[in-house]
């Protein structure tokens, strides 16, 4: 029994270790906003209707992002799914069928936890927001970044939790706010003539990308919050 007991804490203890690395290796991709090399050499790679429909759900999700929330979380889920079973298809084969019927899957187990999409999708953005604060302020220790992706990554998800109606507000408006731009400059770089002059400015200047995604998502915050506070005003009145 005792060697059962060693393997099945040595098993564990790898297991546990595995998911650190992979936790790691993710959060490290969050602060794509300061890397906007690799950046536009991942959009560069989407096809021209993915970067439309992008565009079309990001304002969507900036301009009434709480009031349809319940449609946006379900897309969002359907499209996590469809992007794991991408992932899954890397290792086990390609195949669209599979990709798709995750992203269903996916897309049906978030309505009934609905409380507990918004969490997690909310934690994401946390850790988006987190890894990219820390390493614009912490340029040195830029390989850490996943320990601000992990702490942003929590505290927005708790925060759902409590100010669930404000949490939304801010994931939607943050979301959308880096759809937009991604999408906008992807269909810039389908534009033969316009590409090499938008990839120059770009990494020229590394700052263009974040601005932009702050101040779409602070536009998006400001508009939503302003129609939530105002509806229920009116609520009150009636």
């Amino acid at each position: 029994m005792s060697i059962i007991n060693m393997l099945a804490q040595q098993t564990a203890g790898e297991e546990a270790r595995n998911s650190t690395e992979v936790f790691r290796a993710a959060a490290s991709r969050m602060d794509i906003l300061h890397h906007p090399d690799e950046l536009l050499d991942a959009l560069a790679r989407m096809p021209f209707i993915a970067a439309s429909v992008l565009v079309i759900l990001g304002l969507l999700c900036v301009f009434n992002g709480y009031r349809w929330h319940k449609w946006v979380v379900v897309i969002l889920a359907f499209l996590a799914g469809v992007g794991l079973g991408n992932m899954l298809n890397d290792h086990f084969g390609r195949s669209n069928i599979v990709a798709v019927a995750i992203g269903g899957l996916c897309a049906i187990a978030a309505t009934p936890m609905l409380k507990v999409t918004v969490a997690i999708f909310a934690g994401v953005t946390g850790a988006f927001i987190g890894a990219n604060i820390w390493t614009a302020f912490n340029a040195s220790a830029a390989g850490l970044n996943w320990a601000g992706a992990a702490m942003g990554f929590i505290l927005l998800a708790l925060a759902s939790l409590m100010m669930f109606r404000l949490v939304i507000v801010l994931f939607t408006s943050v979301g959308g706010a880096a759809m937009v731009v991604f999408g906008v400059i992807t269909l810039l770089l389908h534009v033969e003539n316009w590409e090499p002059a938008v990839r120059n400015s770009l990494v020229t200047n590394q700052l263009i990308v974040p601005v932009l995604v702050l101040l779409a998502a602070v536009g998006g915050f400001v508009l939503q919050e302003g129609r939530s506070r105002q509806a229920e005003s009116e609520a009150e009145a009636g």
